[in-house]
């Protein structure tokens, strides 16, 4: 099940990010250099995903074949591939949507220094991620070398490799931080819908795509994670929990292409001009100017009636 869930949703993510860079328009704004980066993250999750089930499937087979189940080290579970990736999308998705909504709730309570500070948003949502990323998973790896002799569950975890004390770690970062980011959200949106100042407002759009992604992550990760943090200490929690959070994770990175979908108009027409049939799409821009010269022949018409009806 892990291979299926990790597929689809590592599929998703490769529309998403060619209806994104298929679109001149779309790929500039810095508003959708973000969400690419959001989609960036998650994918390393659903690779993840992914390669475990198939790593599990190779493990379970061999020993069915071999009758013996095999010994491994803490080293040897953190080197592999699908352990890496995994760390890469348990941190780095809730991190980049903390820092989207900071960098929102600055849109929205500080306007002007944000506007004369806030160029290239989306290159700082990538450096200031990394920076958070890499010591985190470089802490890992000294404490699973540190142990590098330990004896640990054949079929390696987290909890296996970097030791429980990291992986409560983990599963904190997972559940404050799509918390914090869903309340940041929330607060940054009743401010935005409740001032009268325009350059305000226009950040409801982009709140808007948070907000919803934020409340999804919340749901399918944040609350899953705070069931599992008991697994750490109690091992009956395990069964219970640690296979459907794992579907819950893989699926809250596959469905923000449906967010978009439903949000952004422009992502929309070129989803549809992409994999419709693009004889009867027309694209958001074509509709604009459509929109544009139907109001520029309706002022002409109008003009010509009144000098009519003056002569």
């Amino acid at each position: 099940m892990n291979v299926f869930f990790g597929a689809i949703c590592f599929s998703l993510n490769i529309v998403l990010f060619s209806v994104f860079l298929s679109s001149p328009k779309l790929r500039k704004r810095h508003r959708n250099r973000i969400l690419m980066i959001l989609g960036l993250a998650d994918t390393f999750n659903t690779l993840a995903i992914l390669f475990m089930g198939k790593n599990r499937v190779e493990l379970y087979t061999e020993i069915i074949k071999t009758h013996h189940i095999p010994t491994r080290t803490a080293w040897q579970c953190a080197i592999e591939p699908w352990l890496i990736l995994r760390g890469i999308g348990d941190i780095w998705p809730p991190v980049v949507q903390m820092v989207i909504g900071i960098q929102r709730a600055l849109a929205v309570f500080a306007p002007i220094w944000f506007h004369k500070n806030g160029r290239n948003r989306s290159s700082f949502v990538l450096g200031s991620t990394l920076v958070l990323l890499l010591p985190t998973l470089l802490i890992g790896f000294v404490i699973a070398y540190i142990n590098r002799n330990v004896k640990v569950l054949y079929y390696c975890g987290r909890k296996a490799a970097f030791g429980y004390d990291y992986a409560t770690f983990i599963y904190i970062i997972n559940i404050f931080g799509y918390l914090f980011s869903f309340l940041i959200n929330c607060i940054t949106m009743v401010k935005a819908s409740s001032t009268v100042n325009r350059v305000v407002r226009r950040q409801i759009i982009n709140v808007r795509y948070s907000l919803v992604i934020s409340f999804i992550s919340f749901i399918l990760v944040s609350i899953p994670n705070a069931i599992s943090i008991l697994s750490v200490h109690y091992e009956e929690a395990v069964s219970f929990i640690s296979k459907p959070s794992t579907y819950f994770t893989c699926i809250n990175s596959g469905i923000n292409i449906f967010v978009y979908l439903s949000l952004n108009a422009e992502f929309r027409h070129q989803f549809k001009y992409l994999f419709c049939n693009k004889k009867r799409v027309v694209t958001y821009g074509e509709v604009e100017k459509a929109s544009k010269g139907s109001k520029t022949r309706n002022h002409i018409e109008l003009v010509v009636h009144s000098v009519h009806s003056m002569a």
